[in-house]
């Protein structure tokens, strides 16, 4: 079986079909980046540190109507590419949205809707200022294809990504690192989908991912 459709968090358009389906400054100086290596260490500390700063540029640029910045000049962010785009205060998620499967020709592109769309679609981006994103820590996740599992136990959250389906439909993806526990994930999720631990009809997926993070 294989996800085709977006995943976007929290939100009704969370759809299987046949299974289709979770910001002024131009400048940033590197030294204020802490640029974690990519889980699977596949892409380059250049193409990361220039991805992350894309990222921030974006969110900053929508919350200020200002213009937006310039895509990086690699060759990772003209790649097709899906992604999760994070954004972390203090350790909780402010922000977040992605997909599975990419929905525009570019990586960058991607980036930038994935952006758009969290400020339209995850409550937890209401409060979100410029001044916020500046000192915000940033995580793009690269995700694999979801794969059913039984129990939320069976992942470990610090390495690979939970999804979880509710009855009608509607879904949330954990990323790895958004949560430290496993118990934690799972309740994360269905809170958001407003259901509790003895709700019918959940499905449960586990995705692996390639991930880059910068900021705090």
């Amino acid at each position: 079986m294989k996800h085709r459709q977006t995943y976007w968090f929290n939100k009704r358009f969370f759809r299987f079909t046949p299974l289709l389906r979770c910001s002024v400054f131009q400048i940033f100086f590197l030294a204020s980046l802490l640029v974690l290596p990519a889980s699977g260490a596949t892409i380059s500390q250049p193409d990361q540190t220039a991805l992350l700063q894309y990222t921030r540029q974006v969110m900053i640029s929508r919350l200020e109507k200002g213009s937006p910045p310039s895509a990086p000049a690699n060759a990772l962010a003209s790649r097709q590419r899906a992604c999760f785009v994070t954004f972390f205060v203090k350790r909780q998620v402010v922000a977040c949205f992605g997909s599975f499967t990419p929905r525009h020709a570019t990586l960058h592109e991607e980036i930038s809707d994935n952006i758009r769309l969290a400020l339209k679609n995850d409550p937890r981006a209401i409060s979100l200022k410029p001044e916020l994103v500046q000192a915000a820590a940033i995580q793009i996740t690269f995700p694999g294809q979801p794969r059913p599992i039984n129990d939320w136990r069976q992942i470990d959250p610090l390495r690979e990504g939970l999804l979880v389906e509710g009855p009608d439909g509607r879904g949330v993806a954990i990323v790895p690192s958004e949560a430290r526990t496993a118990r934690y994930a799972w309740r994360s999720a269905l809170q958001r989908l407003g259901l509790n631990e003895h709700s019918s009809g959940v499905r449960l997926y586990r995705f692996k991912a390639e991930w880059i993070r910068g900021g705090q």
